[in-house]
């Protein structure tokens, strides 16, 4: 009886702590986008001190109810607070940047006599979209070399780097022989590009498709239908792409034996 009376005692004493509910950090976030930091907590018996928000280990707000005003914001770099929306549970960020990207952590400490403390965590990653989907062309120059065709497959801009992929009539490309890899593109503001290409056999009409992605939540793709068909002295092939956002856009490549002949012979009868 006593021991049960004891465990009793100890639990009603421990759901009297304060302690941390809940930590909601937003696991992305494009650039420009406000981001929403959520601290839930349980004072128990305790008189709250203060709650203080902190990236990578470096505070940049806290909510000190004895203060007046409670709110204050620190300079860091990628963050800015808007602190007419943030309180003692919740912090808003307004606008995040590439920069804002990073570990987050709410600790909440108590008055005294207890001093408690709790905190949680949780990381964001600022995510920069392409402007547009991925970008299906073909490669002229390998493409004379053999009897097989050869695409590019071209992702637009972003952070981080866009993971791209191939897809041929409905079955994801893992072949390495049937895949190149480039190295990718740096841009300006850390902002990056990358490119994949194909190899597809001839003789048949096949669909591929690239997709590319940023983040799990976003992935956009451009689909293309390939025809080839052998002629007595030219190879032909055509391809037409058709991207994410339903615009259709039709390449014609003639990679044509005989049309790199026509030309040569009309170069010769000019001169």
């Amino acid at each position: 009886m006593f021991i049960t009376f004891a465990i009793i005692s100890l639990l009603i004493k421990e759901s009297m702590l304060l302690r941390i509910v809940r930590v909601a950090v937003p696991s992305y976030k494009v650039r420009g986008q406000p981001a929403q930091l959520d601290c839930d907590y349980e004072l128990g018996d305790d008189i709250l001190y203060s709650v203080k928000w902190y990236r990578d280990n470096e505070e940049f707000y806290r909510y000190m109810p004895k203060f007046d005003p409670p709110k204050h914001a620190y300079k860091l770099d990628g963050i800015k607070v808007d602190l007419l929306k943030s309180d003692d549970r919740r912090v808003i960020l307004h606008p995040v940047t590439l920069k804002s990207t990073g570990q987050y952590r709410c600790e909440v400490s108590a008055e005294a006599p207890s001093f408690a403390s709790a905190a949680g965590e949780g990381r964001m990653e600022v995510i920069y979209l392409p402007r547009e989907g991925p970008r299906i062309t073909g490669n002229q120059q390998e493409n004379r070399r053999g009897d097989s065709m050869f695409l590019n497959c071209t992702s637009g801009r972003s952070y981080p780097a866009a993971i791209l992929s191939w897809d041929i009539d409905g079955e994801k490309v893992t072949d390495p022989a049937l895949l190149v890899e480039y190295p990718p593109i740096q841009h300006q503001h850390g902002l990056v590009s990358t490119a994949l290409g194909l190899r597809v056999p001839t003789g048949r009409t096949m669909q591929v498709r690239c997709t590319a992605r940023v983040a799990p939540s976003w992935r956009e793709g451009s689909e293309a239908v390939v025809g080839n068909s052998q002629l007595a002295d030219s190879k032909e092939a055509m391809l037409l792409v058709k991207n994410s956002s339903g615009g259709c856009t039709l390449n014609v490549m003639l990679l044509t034996l005989s049309f790199i002949q026509l030309l040569s012979s009309l170069m010769q009868l000019e001169t």
